[in-house]
């Protein structure tokens, strides 16, 4: 048999050989699979938990929105009526200015009255405010 050609002679110590190394293959693709999954969930986690924000999200964009939309009709409707467009813009910014901003501020000022770091801390990261 040893004269074939393309004929080979496997010993059980060659069989053994190649099992032991296709096992050690299984296992690093085991391990490599192992780490893929972790990453992955963690992932999946992650965006799992951004999705607790979306109800959150939408809710004060359509506040914002309804708010807007509001300030802009009564605009409109002065500036209609032959009111001065700037003085109505300038009311109407600073009207939007105010609105938007008073929970924010109530809540900052709340925090602050409270002592609470933590929760002024975050309201400030929140908001984007980075000086004092």
């Amino acid at each position: 048999m040893k004269k074939l050609s393309n004929v080979y002679l496997y010993s059980v110590d060659d069989l053994e050989a190649i099992i032991q190394h296709n096992r050690e293959q299984r296992q690093a693709a085991a391990i490599e699979a192992e780490h893929i999954v972790q990453q992955e969930s963690g992932q999946f986690m992650d965006w799992l938990r951004a999705q607790g924000a979306v109800g959150a999200i939408r809710e004060y964009r359509d506040s914002a929105e309804m708010l807007r939309a509001e300030m802009a009709e009564k605009a409109i409707a002065l500036i209609q009526n032959g009111a001065d467009a700037e003085k109505v813009i300038q009311q109407l910014s600073h009207q939007l200015m105010n609105r938007l901003i008073h929970t924010p501020t109530k809540s900052l000022q709340q925090a602050a009255s409270d002592g609470d770091i933590e929760r002024l801390n975050l309201l400030r990261e929140s908001l984007g405010i980075t000086h004092n």
